[in-house]
């Protein structure tokens, strides 16, 4: 019971009957599971990185401008946009399948994806549809092998915790 926490440090590997080897890589799956992820990406196990940072705002981009041929070429031929009925107009699909399909439809939502800025959304990166400064709806976006795999698009909820990201021009 007296030892200090440099000895309990050094002993917690042999306590747990692993190596010290072992212990930095479960020190280092924890940390990256404590990293802030894109959305669904826990249950993929990926890691929000900077790459994928920049695919999202490429494809943000081209969303804003209505450039359908390089939202295809960001988007995965399977991706997916889901939203919350309340969020389109009526009788629109709430689930579309598709590079071509997924990126003609978004061009008829030009006007709101310039007015969404990127925020931390309960602790992931999301972009805010907050039009007189009210969030209104969140877009998230999910990645895999370099390409766009999935848009969400949901109304904000009373719980919804918002909080600044780190500019990208840093990456």
């Amino acid at each position: 019971m007296g030892q200090d926490r440099a000895d309990e440090e050094r002993d917690q590997p042999h306590a747990c009957r692993g190596t010290v080897a072992s212990a930095k890589k479960h020190a280092s799956r924890a940390r990256r599971r404590l990293a802030p992820t894109r959305p669904g990406a826990e249950e993929e196990g990926e890691e929000y990185d900077r790459a994928d940072q920049r695919i999202v705002e490429a494809f943000m981009t081209a969303a804003r401008t209505g450039d359908t041929r390089r939202m295809i070429q960001l988007l995965a031929p399977d991706s997916i946009r889901d939203a919350e009925a309340a969020l389109l107009p009526h009788g629109s699909r709430t689930a579309v399948i598709g590079a071509a399909d997924v990126a003609a439809e978004t061009t008829h939502f030009r006007d709101r994806i310039r007015a969404a800025s990127r925020l931390a959304v309960n602790g992931r990166p999301m972009y805010v549809i907050a039009p007189g400064g009210r969030p209104f709806a969140t877009i998230g976006i999910s990645t895999a092998g370099g390409r766009v795999t999935r848009i969400t698009l949901r109304l904000t909820r009373a719980d919804d915790r918002f909080e600044a990201l780190e500019p990208l021009t840093a990456l």
